[in-house]
């Protein structure tokens, strides 16, 4: 991790969690007015499980986010640091599991897919809120409605978007693949030179996905509830393209970059010809940091790829929930997001049709980098993300039929 990174520190730090509160209710959220509500934060400290494997954004945490919260609400948020937020459900149910029904160490999580899925299961969260915060009003209403195929009833607020690309440098490769069948060639025909991040990664998982998808048919197939018989077929044709092609990526596929970081950095280094990420407008930020060619471009498969929300959530004993209330709203601000999608070139999440006209103009007014792809592209290129199960069972699936063959 470079300077900029969380402090491992703190996640003893945030065992501690200060005092335990009176556990603030949904009834007191219906009753109680937003001005109260951000009154009664002040002076808090709130605990944010948060995914730590972008440098950008831990700095854009760091330089921005936690000096504004301080400055605006007189909240100091602590942030909880996790390479999987799988760890950070966990940690909750252990809590549960002991006892710990309230005073917890977390106070609110960027969340979303299968561990929104199994904390929901679990009954770990907190809510319903999300229909209570005054910035909810900013977002289409469909995004607050199913997380990868399970109903959010307002237990997770929305958050950020993202969509996948791949990222090529067209001095090395001026045509890129643009279906699954000519990425299986292209790999074939260029030995050592693809790869994906291991999985659980989320962004290697999601490329995997998209090769489900392909043998299922097209994503309107996996939208309605999970289908053992559509999975069985999609996934057996999924299985053998990956391992077909395993011999032909980085190390012949003997080792996979363990981090999306490590996968940039083979990029960046020419020891792979293909990045890809969740966060389309992720090459034209490397690439303005100089850590990527000025070569670089992004691109999307011709049969889509796929998007999602991720959210904000608090869990069910958090020791602060007012203020984990008021830090996920004005996470969810235009003030905020767009200030996101300055720094961190990420998609703007809001409805237009639901800002001002000074807004929309400051949207609309957003450079498009030579190496991103445009609103337009990625919408026309759009993928809704799978029920979770078919994602449970092909990570499964990839670790004992891929990883360990």
């Amino acid at each position: 991790m470079t300077r900029w990174a969380i402090p491992a520190l703190l996640l003893t730090l945030g065992a501690c969690g200060g005092r335990v509160k009176p556990q603030f209710t949904t009834a007191d959220l219906q009753r109680e007015k937003w001005d109260e509500i951000v009154t009664s934060a002040r002076g808090t400290t709130v605990n944010f499980g948060m995914w730590t494997g972008e440098e950008a954004r831990n700095r854009f945490f760091q330089t921005t986010v936690i000096p504004l919260l301080r400055q605006r609400y007189g909240i100091t948020l602590r942030i909880i640091p996790t390479g999987d937020t799988a760890a950070i459900v966990n940690k909750v149910l252990n809590e549960k599991t002991a006892g710990r029904l309230s005073g917890g160490s977390i106070d609110m999580v960027w969340i979303n897919g299968e561990n929104f899925r199994s904390a929901r299961q679990g009954r770990l969260l907190w809510g319903p809120f999300a229909g209570s915060l005054p910035n909810i009003g900013f977002y289409d209403p469909d995004a607050g409605k199913r997380d990868f195929g399970t109903a959010i009833e307002g237990y997770e607020a929305p958050w950020e978007r993202a969509q996948f690309v791949f990222a090529h440098d067209i001095a090395r490769v001026p045509q890129p693949p643009r279906t699954i069948e000519g990425l299986r060639a292209w790999i074939k025909a260029h030995p050592g030179r693809f790869s994906y991040v291991a999985l659980p990664d989320f962004t290697g998982s999601a490329f995997i996905r998209h090769i489900l998808i392909h043998f299922g048919g097209g994503a309107a197939n996996f939208q309605n509830g999970f289908h053992e018989a559509l999975y069985r077929s999609a996934s057996s044709q999924t299985i053998d393209y990956l391992n077909e092609i395993k011999p032909y990526l980085w190390r012949q596929g003997e080792t996979y970059p363990a981090t999306l970081n490590e996968l940039d950095r083979l990029f960046a280094n020419s020891e792979i010809d293909f990045a890809m990420s969740y966060g389309p407008n992720f090459a034209a930020t490397r690439v303005e940091r100089g850590e990527f060619p000025p070569t670089t471009r992004t691109f999307v498969l011709d049969e889509g790829t796929i998007g999602n929300y991720s959210f904000l959530a608090i869990p069910f004993n958090a020791n602060n929930v007012t203020g984990a209330l008021v830090a996920i709203n004005h996470m969810m601000s235009f003030e905020h997001l767009y200030d996101a999608c300055q720094k961190l070139g990420q998609p703007f999440p809001l409805a237009m049709d639901r800002l001002t006209s000074g807004q929309r103009t400051m949207v609309n007014s957003l450079p498009v980098h030579k190496a991103a792809l445009s609103i337009a592209e990625l919408q026309a290129h759009y993928m809704p993300e799978p029920d979770a199960e078919y994602l449970i069972r092909l990570e499964k699936d990839w670790r004992a039929k891929v990883l360990r063959r």
